[in-house]
């Protein structure tokens, strides 16, 4: 997750010279590893994620015949052309359509 940038007229380090928690965390965000990939378990088709964390999806194998992402009251489907990668934010849906089981794997940003 990339954080926003903190207020740019609030101070950088407190009274002691140390720097404030808006502008630690976001300078730490620059050393912090990648988050791990997550392998997704699907449970029958179609098959339904919801995004609680902002990174993209990976779709890959099995026999695919439909992708959709939900966004607010938008619903656009997408390519079945495999590996796909779907960006994704916050309450997202993705759903998959599915008769051979594909590997799917979410990437966190």
């Amino acid at each position: 997750m990339t954080l926003p940038l903190p207020n740019l007229t609030s101070a950088l380090v407190d009274k002691l010279g140390k720097l404030v928690p808006p502008w630690n965390s976001w300078f730490q965000q620059f050393s912090q590893p990648a988050p791990a990939v997550q392998a997704i378990t699907l449970s029958g088709s179609p098959f339904s994620y919801t995004a609680n964390n902002n990174g993209t999806l990976i779709v890959s194998g099995g026999t695919v015949s439909a992708i959709s992402l939900v966004r607010g009251a938008v619903s656009i489907p997408l390519s079945t052309v495999r590996p796909i990668a779907v960006p994704i934010s916050i309450g997202d849906i993705i759903t998959i359509t599915y008769t051979v089981v594909p590997t799917v794997q979410f990437l966190g940003a």
